[in-house]
């Protein structure tokens, strides 16, 4: 009896032994392999930048910083990261777990981020920098629509019990501040919520679909005091999107959905689209060749951009200044026949004076554009809202000085507005400087857009391929 409890005792101390070597070799072959094998820059599953190694110093160690960002570190780097991320994933769905990595997986196969809002301080400088925006230019008309994410629109499809932040609460305070600033803001809530049935939002994403956009962009014809003219149709562009919050958090990661743009049906004016970055103009706002790629979003506009310039041949002289995040890039084609001018400014890479560019473009109206993830959590914003030392309001030429003093064959918008190198995950910035010769649509004096490459004003939608593959544009 003692001889057989003896070898049970071996047996087990035995079993313990390798156990345990075979747990500390695992541990040291992932430390050397996770030494040898080159950071990553760009995630392509998750469709963001990785963070790269902490600078060590005495600063950053006595704040914590350093912990909390080589955890982070660590976290975006450890090698096989994507497997681990989907083993986790079906790990919890089996354990009854329904949210990973800040994604909820909701009633019918859907997913929906979590309301993530940053601190009191950061929401307030935000706020406060966007009423001092309109304080410093009260005649010219600002808007302001924070669209709801799909956890709030959608949440009766959320997992019971799951902790959620109140998205709403402060929605409801942010429209207050702002409208007791003069600042209207359009409230999409109930319009999205009356079409909660359809797909608004995509299913893998955290984006709205189109559909979604051209409900808002209704909404908001009406409030800036437009009606809308034109009828458009949907069209699929591809039926394999894959939204980042399906690589984010591992649900759903075999699920594919169809994404649309929504083409107008007759005669519409065609605009013309100048990344001033990168140098370029095309006759379309999609890009179709990211139909190719892990980011799909990136098909409208190519992507997040720090300055863009929308010109369309219509007879009314408008010119919108919009400020905004992803949201925009699939509803700002709605807004386009009724400006003769839209800038897109993406504060997150616009490293520019922003009042040296509502003067030089003229801008008479401005639409700040975003969803409320973003909009409650980042701080490009307010940076970018607050005026630079050596600012125009210091010492404010004339408007038609600049653009006459300008140099010869050198667009009016300055081609060293922004930074160049930033590109970033799928809220790229693209970069290079704007093309010369290019007169801007947003001034009053006839531009027949001959500037432009540009022969003709009119386009067919008897094909799809004529629409995105516009080839009259040289």
């Amino acid at each position: 009896m003692n001889n057989r409890t003896n070898k049970s005792k071996m047996h087990y101390r035995k079993f313990c032994t390798i156990m345990a070597s075979a747990f500390g070799i695992a541990l040291i072959l992932f430390l050397i392999i996770n030494i040898i094998v080159p950071d990553r820059g760009f995630s392509e599953k998750e469709n963001r930048v990785l963070s790269s190694s902490p600078d060590l110093s005495l600063s950053q160690l006595a704040s914590g910083r350093f912990e909390r960002n080589y955890e982070t570190y660590v976290n975006d780097q450890f090698v096989f990261r994507d497997l681990w991320v989907n083993i986790k994933a079906a790990a919890d769905r089996l354990l009854g777990f329904r949210e990973s990595n800040g994604v909820f997986a909701c009633k019918g196969g859907r997913l929906a981020e979590a309301f993530a809002p940053g601190d009191d301080e950061t929401i307030d400088n935000t706020v406060s920098s966007m009423i001092g925006l309109s304080q410093r230019h009260p005649d010219i008309p600002q808007y302001a629509l924070i669209a709801p994410t799909a956890v709030n629109i959608l949440d009766h499809t959320l997992p019971a019990h799951v902790p959620t932040t109140d998205q709403n609460i402060y929605l409801d305070d942010l429209y207050a501040r702002l409208s007791e600033a003069g600042i209207q803001c359009i409230d999409v809530r109930s319009t999205l919520e009356e079409h909660s049935s359809e797909d608004i939002y995509y299913r893998t994403d955290h984006h709205w679909t189109t559909r979604g956009a051209y409900y808002a962009f209704e909404e908001a014809a009406d409030a800036i005091g437009f009606i809308p003219i034109y009828d458009y149709e949907p069209s699929p562009v591809t039926y394999a999107f894959q939204g980042t919050l399906s690589a984010k958090s591992g649900f759903n990661s075999g699920e594919k959905e169809e994404m649309d743009v929504y083409l107008p049906i007759g005669d519409v004016p065609q605009s013309v689209v100048n990344y001033v970055e990168q140098q370029k103009k095309v006759a379309s706002f999609y890009d179709t060749a990211q139909l190719e790629g892990r980011d799909k979003y990136a098909m409208f506009f190519g992507g997040n951009h720090a300055l863009v310039k929308i010109s369309t041949p219509v007879e009314e002289s408008r010119t919108l200044l919009v400020i905004k995040d992803s949201y925009a890039n699939c509803l700002v084609p709605f807004l386009a026949p009724y400006y003769r001018s839209i800038i897109l400014v993406d504060p997150r890479y616009y490293f520019g004076d922003l009042e040296q560019l509502i003067a030089v473009e003229e801008v008479q109206e401005i639409l700040y554009l975003y969803n409320a993830n973003t909009f409650f959590s980042d701080t490009s914003l307010n940076v970018a809202l607050t005026p630079s030392e050596g600012s125009l309001l210091l010492d404010a030429p004339d408007p038609q000085s600049i653009l006459d003093n300008a140099p010869a064959g050198k667009d009016d918008a300055s081609s060293g507005d922004t930074a160049s190198g930033n590109n970033t995950a799928s809220d790229s910035s693209d970069n290079g400087s704007s093309d010369a010769d290019d007169n801007d649509a947003s001034s009053d004096n006839g531009d027949s857009y001959s500037d432009y490459g540009y022969s003709g004003y009119g386009y067919s939608y008897d094909t799809y391929d004529s629409y995105y593959n516009y080839d009259t544009y040289s």
